[in-house]
């Protein structure tokens, strides 16, 4: 079993800079776990505590069925493979990829077996004689994930390995590494900032924010069931629209702000009725704005973005700006004015106070 289990794990730097607070967090055996959140939310220092290469300072990790607090590196049977590739540039291919296995003593003829199938498995056969600085930023990527592969580690550790890449070269690398998930069939931590990425490649994912998990869950369930409000603003792009108003009892609850008026959906009305003249925040995403011409919400155009398979909109009421999403090519041009509606059963409503969701139901 290559399960990682992380109980109430803390980090604190000089006594006084706490960056990990009291995470717990269990991945399941040949779980492709992501963590996903801004710089500075401890992301990269979880994962380098997981790999032994920094200290924790209170907590207990569990790799497979050993607590490894205690334990090196090397002792640990993981393999971690780093933004910036880490190759030795003076090393052919084959040998940065035969390295770790040559340091263990393994018997050259199995040392060629391995990096032979991992090379096959990662089109690697032809450059096998070339050294680093001979390759694209591509196929360095995947020379230091075939040094990892030849490992055959319990646990495989991604440090955010595609952000030196450009956008196509990223989506390509995104497709091998979850091809590469399928077939080794083992377990995956990956830290990335991108939550596109996250969203593509994660079994789940976990959000962090100030050192503390803020949701974990699949990456359909983060983007239609948010926690709470900075779940909401971080997973989708473009991001939820937010909207700031206030709940009113006008026979039965209502939604209001500057020149957006409408009833609270029937099925949220009963978990809303707390909040009755209380500031709350709206969210709904771009996707779930719509054009209503019998609807009395008018919205100013400001912006349109044609980006061929869809529309993205900028408008604006009042000192409320947000997006439309929409996949019909419908003519709009800035200056013009609109009527909109939000999609009673994709409504979220935030208090405004603790920004939890409070009609989160998972």
């Amino acid at each position: 079993m290559a399960q990682v289990i992380l109980k109430k794990v803390n980090k604190v730097y000089d006594k006084k800079v706490h960056v990990v607070k009291d995470i717990s967090l269990e991945i399941k055996d040949k779980e492709f776990m992501v963590l996903v959140g801004p710089s500075g939310c401890g992301k990269s220092t979880i994962l380098r505590m997981i790999a032994g290469l920094e200290e924790i300072t209170s907590g207990e990790i569990i790799i497979g069925d050993r607590v490894v607090n205690e334990l090196t590196p090397k002792d640990r049977d993981i393999a971690m493979v780093f933004q910036n590739y880490a190759l030795y540039p003076h090393m052919s291919v084959y040998e940065n990829m035969a390295y770790g296995l040559k340091l263990r003593k393994m018997p050259k003829a199995d040392i060629d077996e391995q990096v032979q199938k991992t090379a096959a498995i990662l089109g690697l056969e032809e450059f096998l004689d070339r050294k680093p600085k001979q390759l694209s930023g591509g196929q360095r990527q995947r020379v230091a994930l075939g040094r990892a592969i030849v490992r055959k580690p319990q646990v495989f550790l991604f440090d955010e390995p595609l952000s030196n890449l450009d956008a196509k070269l990223r989506m390509q690398m995104r497709a091998e590494i979850n091809k590469l998930h399928q077939q080794l069939d083992t377990t995956i931590i990956y830290v990335t900032h991108d939550q596109v990425e996250a969203m593509t490649m994660g079994d789940r994912i976990t959000v962090l924010h100030n050192g503390i998990i803020q949701q974990c869950d699949t990456p359909l369930n983060l983007y239609d069931h948010p926690r709470n409000l900075f779940v909401a603003g971080f997973i989708g792009s473009p991001a939820m629209n937010m909207i700031k108003g206030k709940i009113t009892n006008d026979n039965g609850l209502t939604f209001s702000t500057t020149g957006i008026k409408f009833p609270v959906p029937q099925q949220l009305q009963d978990k809303m009725k707390a909040f009755a003249g209380k500031e709350v925040i709206l969210g709904v995403r771009p996707e779930n704005v719509n054009i209503d011409q019998g609807s009395e919400i008018t919205a100013n155009v400001e912006v349109v973005e044609p980006m061929g398979n869809e529309i993205i909109v900028y408008l604006a009421i009042g000192d409320n700006h947000f997006l439309m999403r929409m996949e019909e090519r419908v003519p709009l041009k800035p200056g013009d004015k609109v009527n909109i509606t939000f999609q009673d059963t994709h409504q979220h409503y935030f208090d405004a106070a603790s920004e939890e969701c409070i009609n989160y139901s998972l």
